[in-house]
């Protein structure tokens, strides 16, 4: 099982086993289920280990919607979890001792369908709460192409050549880095798009209203 805070914060092993059976060794926690479904349990170096997809669901107990959420979006990125399977999981599951559907409901809630979770935790967050203060959805990973460079925007809205993306999605390690993304905005802005700058520490509120603001500009003619 995938471990997470509070108790799952410690070199302990988690196992899972079925009603009948208690592993009782030190070192060593099991989780007992009455519910294992195809799929539960799957190979992975030699070892039987609960799918991305149980782990999920055996994790909506102990995490905060917060935290599961990390869990999920990272699933998510590696292509490991599909939404639409969690969303069937969850619609037939009951709460039980460690497992809050509740919790799985929020996680979901919070990431619509045609969801995406981008390349980074950032991009994840700034997708969510696009979604969930209704603002219009932008391109995601958008392609542009200004003489002979080519760039990808992480969130773009072309009819309004605006786009999201850059500062706080990462750290600058060299200064080529910044070099680089300075060119970039140049050409960018050169060619008629008009950038927003998100960073990590603005608040949801904040972030939203600014994409709100920029989105309200009149659309430039070219």
């Amino acid at each position: 099982m995938l471990g997470g805070p509070s108790e799952f914060e410690t070199d302990l092993i988690h196992v899972m086993s079925d009603l009948d059976h208690q592993v009782v060794l030190d070192g060593v926690v099991c989780h007992r289920s009455s519910l294992l479904e195809d799929g539960d349990v799957i190979r992975r170096f030699d070892m039987n280990v609960t799918s991305p997809l149980r782990t999920v669901v055996d994790l909506s107990g102990p995490l905060a919607v917060a935290q599961l959420g990390k869990v999920v979006d990272d699933f998510l990125r590696r292509d490991m979890l599909q939404l639409e399977d969690l969303r069937d999981r969850v619609g037939r599951t009951r709460s039980a001792p460690g497992r809050s559907v509740a919790t799985l409901r929020q996680v979901l809630a919070k990431r619509l369908p045609g969801y995406n979770a981008g390349e980074s935790p950032l991009e994840a967050r700034i997708a969510r709460i696009i979604d969930n203060d209704g603002l219009p959805r932008p391109s995601h990973q958008h392609r542009v192409r200004y003489d002979s460079n080519r760039y990808r925007l992480d969130f773009a809205w072309p009819e309004r050549r605006l786009y999201l993306e850059g500062n706080g999605f990462g750290w600058h390690n060299l200064s080529t880095d910044l070099d680089g993304d300075a060119r970039r905005q140049n050409d960018l802005v050169l060619d008629g798009w008009r950038p927003i700058e998100i960073t990590w520490s603005m608040s949801d509120v904040e972030i939203a209203n600014t994409i709100r603001s920029f989105l309200a500009l009149p659309i430039p003619r070219l």
